[in-house]
């Protein structure tokens, strides 16, 4: 008996096979010609979609402050100085959202180096808006309200130290020259010297550091300056090409199974039953 059932299956599954090949094979012209049509037409429509050219920068920055690239600080003035809000349809958040397609930025793990890739429909165009964005993020890092004022404070604080510190330094070396203090005295200027002297250096270093923070960051950041592209980007009229012949093949061999399987289904009454049922359900929902 359970030979006889594997045989019916065996049976059923090259019947399932067979008529899988009957339909392809009634249907190869639109399998083969249709994919081979759509190809072509996108390849030719390629042609009148515009052309993009990539600049791409290498800069030594973190992946946060990367992130800044793609803020509003940095975008809504790019949105006004290249007049981005008309291709928008007036509206901010979508010239946003469409500038950050085209401000594209890697991190490598490696090396810690971000890439940033700036895309447009010209060379210059596309140099010109990388060097306005970064140019933008690197003011966008600047310290601004509480925090400059707190830095600018500390900055004045140390200054007045150092100053006092000076005349401490003055006072000490007019007592060791004249020579009137004792040993332990004069061991004790000594001392009193170098630790002044230390903590003069240590907050001149501090001072250097603070200011730097409150000064736009320049060349020293980049590793490769926004390039100037030599040659487009965009579009990919081989990959166009594939996408739309894989896309209607898929697309019309659906259509094939799906165009056979209903054919099937009129020839039996109880599957056209069930179809008809369908049908009237998908037009109801629809007229509703």
């Amino acid at each position: 008996m359970t030979d006889k059932q594997n045989e019916s299956y065996v049976e059923d599954d090259e019947i399932s096979l067979l008529d899988i090949l009957v339909v392809l094979a009634e249907s190869w012209k639109l399998l083969v010609f249709g994919p081979l049509l759509a190809g072509v037409l996108a390849g030719a429509l390629s042609f009148l979609w515009p052309k993009t050219f990539e600049s791409v920068a290498i800069l030594r920055i973190s992946e946060e402050e990367a992130a800044l690239v793609h803020s509003a600080p940095v975008l809504d003035p790019l949105i006004a100085k290249f007049d981005l809000l008309q291709d928008a349809g007036g509206v901010q958040e979508d010239a946003r959202e469409a500038l950050k397609k085209r401000l594209v930025i890697t991190v490598d793990k490696k090396t810690k180096l971000t890439t940033l890739a700036v895309k447009a429909t010209s060379p210059d165009a596309a140099q010109a808006l990388a060097k306005d964005a970064i140019s933008l993020l690197f003011a966008a890092q600047l310290p601004i309200g509480k925090e400059k004022a707190m830095i600018e404070k500390t900055i004045a604080i140390n200054k007045q130290a150092i100053d006092v510190a000076d005349d401490a330094i003055e006072a000490i070396q007019r007592s060791l020259k004249k020579g009137q203090l004792s040993d332990w005295a004069q061991e004790s200027a000594i001392k009193n010297l170098a630790s002044i002297n230390s903590d003069i250096a240590h907050r001149n270093l501090e001072n250097a550091q603070l200011a730097q923070r409150l000064q736009v960051r320049g060349a020293e950041v980049y590793v490769q300056e926004p390039s100037l592209p030599q040659r487009k980007s965009g579009p990919k009229r081989s990959l166009a090409v594939l996408s739309a012949v894989f896309a209607s093949g898929f697309v019309l061999l659906l259509f094939v199974f799906v165009r056979k399987a209903i054919a099937s289904a009129k020839q039996d009454p109880e599957l056209s039953g069930k179809l008809d049922l369908i049908l009237r359900i998908v037009l109801n929902k629809s007229e509703a």
